[in-house]
């Protein structure tokens, strides 16, 4: 409680202002290298003092200054001793152990435990929430709420009590009170704090969102796109680990687009607008709500349910199509491959367009794709260059609860990072 009591000092302290925007906190203001050693610890650890002077080429003097600021701080810890020609991997983004024989290094790793975060995401008819720590791992288990009320103050209340819920496992599991709070969903919030677009919550005016969360859990609040939160994600603790530039595009009810830089998410004023929603990927497709003939709507969850309806001659849903794909129904398969077809050309477009490393493919029916990768790749294939190399594309999934996370992950980022790095790519 004294904790408790103390967090809620501190951050009264730092913007007594109440019913205004208050600043999200940073960990510790520091030079740019201390903050960007800190992130390459959590991502990579552990790593040794001799592999961070050699990738930000700084000298092992300067290094073992910053880490032992860290260490004060409470950010990091010696985790043990580890070769010294050990050092991350950064081709393909994730870390590697080395075998050659060095004197031993001491490696240091983040200090998961020491703060946790809470992100909820609004999808659809649902707010799934989840307590985690400082590497993003859940902390106990997830909450969901149907949202059966969409108007702003009971949209609030009832985040409110998902964020209760949240803190009281972190509770349980004896870690510290959390040190903030973050929302994504799909739309718009101006200043990581205004959702001034949400088309599925049905709001007619800008909302304050973060304020309002911020007044009734007493906890500092941000609020994102779910695309953007969802490729930091990636960026910092999945399969963007170390790429230099990845592309996401998600597969469900919409179409789903995000571009990262270095970990961070390019952002833009047209971010939550459906960016490939209705890019052209098959002239002979279905038609769209807006009349257009094969663009990327016919991906989505809705449009695959009317296109195997007509298929096999009645009212069918989604569920009936993945029945009938297990059942290896001939309609259901030939659906199944044009789709993987008409995602290869749109990978494609992004890939020509964006030249990312990699293209990550997520979303509640992207593990569909895994089934006919093959036709993704001669859809990819067809708008490429004979020339060009293959674009590496990874099906990440859709698990719901990384939605939840992705959130708290930018978070992260701005309290690890400080607000002026958090949001910009080196």
């Amino acid at each position: 409680m004294a904790d408790r009591d103390n967090q809620r000092s501190n951050y009264h302290e730092n913007d007594d202002r109440s019913g205004e925007a208050r600043s999200f906190p940073a960990w510790f203001t520091a030079s740019k290298y201390t903050h960007r050693i800190a992130v390459e610890i959590l991502q990579h650890g552990p790593i040794s003092r001799v592999a961070l002077a050699r990738r930000f080429n700084l000298t092992q003097g300067a290094v073992s200054r910053i880490t032992n600021d860290l260490t004060h701080l409470g950010v990091i810890r010696d985790a043990g001793t580890r070769p010294q020609a050990d050092e991350p991997g950064r081709q393909d983004g994730r870390k590697h152990s080395s075998h050659s024989v060095g004197r031993p290094q001491q490696a240091l790793v983040i200090r998961r435990e020491a703060k946790t975060f809470i992100g909820i995401n609004l999808h659809g008819g649902t707010a799934l929430a989840t307590a985690t720590d400082l590497t993003c791992r859940p902390v106990g288990r997830s909450h969901s709420y149907h949202i059966r009320q969409r108007n702003p103050g009971q949209v609030v209340r009832m985040l409110s009590n998902l964020a209760q819920e949240c803190m009281r496992e972190i509770s349980k599991a004896g870690l510290p009170n959390p040190s903030g709070l973050a929302i994504s969903l799909g739309g718009r919030a101006e200043e990581d704090r205004i959702v001034t677009y949400a088309p599925f919550l049905h709001w007619s005016e800008p909302v304050d969102l973060a304020t309002e969360m911020e007044n009734t859990c007493d906890l500092p609040c941000l609020v994102f796109n779910d695309l953007d939160a969802l490729a930091l994600y990636e960026g910092w603790f999945g399969e963007g680990i170390g790429l230099d530039r990845f592309a996401l595009i998600t597969m469900g009810s919409g179409i789903g687009y995000a571009l990262s830089e270095h970990g961070m998410p390019v952002s833009s004023p047209d971010e939550g607008f459906g960016l490939i929603d209705h890019q052209l990927v098959d002239p002979d497709g279905p038609v769209c709500y807006l009349g257009h003939r094969g663009c990327a709507q016919c991906l989505t969850t809705g449009s695959l349910a009317e296109q195997y309806s007509h298929a096999i001659g009645q009212a069918a849903s989604l569920e009936k199509l993945v029945k009938d794909l297990e059942e290896d129904m001939p309609q259901a398969e030939t659906l199944l491959n044009l789709t993987g077809y008409r995602l290869g050309v749109l990978i494609a477009l992004v890939a020509n367009a964006a030249l990312p490393d990699k293209v990550l493919v997520g979303g509640e029916t992207s593990y569909l794709m895994k089934r006919c990768i093959e036709s993704v790749r001669k859809g990819t294939a067809a708008f490429r260059h004979s020339q060009m190399v293959e674009v590496p594309v990874k099906i990440i999934g859709s698990d719901w609860l990384c939605w939840a996370q992705a959130p708290a992950a930018r978070a992260i980022a701005r309290y690890l990072q400080g607000p002026e790095e958090a949001d910009k790519p080196e």
